[in-house]
């Protein structure tokens, strides 16, 4: 399940919950207030009917002897009385607490205890006290109130319809928007690895736990990102020199060559090599061997173009991929570079340190494949070496 469905169902779950209760609590409220109005009202109707009971045959005592209290309430001349039996029983007794008039679990003659008198109330003809009446409880409700009650339970279950429905939608509404952060982490995500491992970037939406799960989201993409790069570039490179490495200069020389015989341009390679540059090392250490094989680099790099193709071929070795460029202008840039190797103050270095460079030159005409132009580059850098070394051969 989605983290937007868990979201959804647990903030509906938890909102018809709170209704359900707080219709439940509200409806037994009003059926205790709507009890406690009803029995005050009976209450008092009966009160009042007892009172012109007891007034109409001069005192409680006579009127129970004349007629009964029912007979009283019975409607007669056109007319009824108030109280009409409702869901109450009330319990009549004189000031001594003997019950005249039963209700409940009490019987005539019966003296009820001191706590029955203590809520009892006073009914007075003519100034004076005629009977006390207590109230025992509820025997039942009347139509007319359970029809009341009725349409407030009816009501309330339109209103829980009508809050489940809000519910429902408020918790759909506010669990996509908790779940946007989540959804863009995952989307994402995925993008990244269907463009295999592309970083993007996700917005954080907000300022609590998601959010900052996208900020580190965000920081560790952009980490790798730069991590990626620098491994693309070493891949490429040679970490010593920050030349392109053999594997790089031979992909690239292909692609030259290639392109080169389609549109009849012409191109050139030379191979170059340090002259005697393990007796170099092992006369003045290695460190400085380092050293000229990184101010090396750096002189083949400012005498060519950007368009040209400059790698460390091997320890003490360099090649060059000029391209669009024949044999005979390759040449002159060639001599540049050896004579700069040549020329430079290497006593800067070490006091008596000389470094030259031996190289080989070839051309693409006639020749079947980048690989055979560097083989040839090769041949002329042996002859060059031959030859006394600290010269060009291949420029005939």
């Amino acid at each position: 399940m989605h983290m937007q469905s868990k979201l959804t169902v647990s903030y509906v779950v938890v909102g018809l919950v709170g209704c359900l209760a707080a219709i439940l609590v509200a409806r037994q409220l009003i059926r205790s207030d709507f009890t406690e109005y009803v029995s005050a009202r009976e209450f008092a109707l009966f009160k009042s009917d007892l009172a012109d009971y007891a007034a109409r045959h001069g005192g409680l005592d006579k009127a129970m002897l004349a007629e009964p209290f029912g007979v009283f309430l019975s409607p007669r001349d056109g007319a009824s009385k108030r109280w009409q039996g409702g869901p109450f029983r009330f319990l009549v007794m004189d000031e001594r607490g003997t019950v005249l008039h039963p209700a409940g679990p009490f019987k005539v003659g019966q003296t009820v205890s001191g706590e029955v008198l203590e809520r009892a109330e006073p009914v007075t003809v003519g100034g004076r006290v005629a009977a006390l009446v207590a109230q025992t409880g509820v025997e039942r409700l009347t139509e007319a109130d359970a029809a009341f009650l009725g349409m407030t339970d009816a009501s309330m279950g339109v209103g829980m319809a009508v809050a489940a429905a809000f519910v429902g939608l408020f918790g759909l509404g506010l669990a996509w928007r908790q779940s946007a952060a989540a959804r863009d982490l995952v989307a994402a995500v995925r993008l990244g690895r269907e463009q295999g491992g592309e970083p993007h970037r996700v917005e954080a939406m907000s300022d609590d736990e998601l959010g900052e799960l996208a900020d580190a989201y965000n920081a560790v993409n952009e980490e790798l990102a730069r991590c990626r790069d620098e491994l693309d570039e070493l891949a490429v490179t040679d970490p010593q020199t920050n030349l392109y490495n053999r594997r790089h200069f031979d992909e690239q020389a292909r692609q030259f060559f290639e392109s080169a015989k389609r549109y009849d341009q012409p191109l050139s390679v030379m191979m170059a090599s340090l002259d005697r540059f393990r007796a170099l090392n092992e006369t003045f250490t290695r460190e400085v061997g380092d050293l000229v094989l990184e101010k090396v680099a750096e002189l083949f790099s400012r005498h060519t173009r950007k368009s040209d193709v400059v790698a460390r071929y091997g320890d003490e070795d360099f090649v060059v991929l000029f391209t669009n460029t024949a044999r005979e202008r390759a040449a002159v840039a060639c001599e540049n570079i050896r004579q700069a190797v040549e020329r430079y103050p290497w006593d800067e270095i070490h006091p008596e340190l000389t470094v030259t460079v031996s190289m080989g030159l070839a051309g693409n005409g006639e020749l079947s494949s980048a690989a055979s132009m560097v083989a040839r580059a090769e041949q002329y850098l042996a002859a060059a070496k031959a030859g006394g070394r600290n010269r060009l051969a291949g420029d005939e």
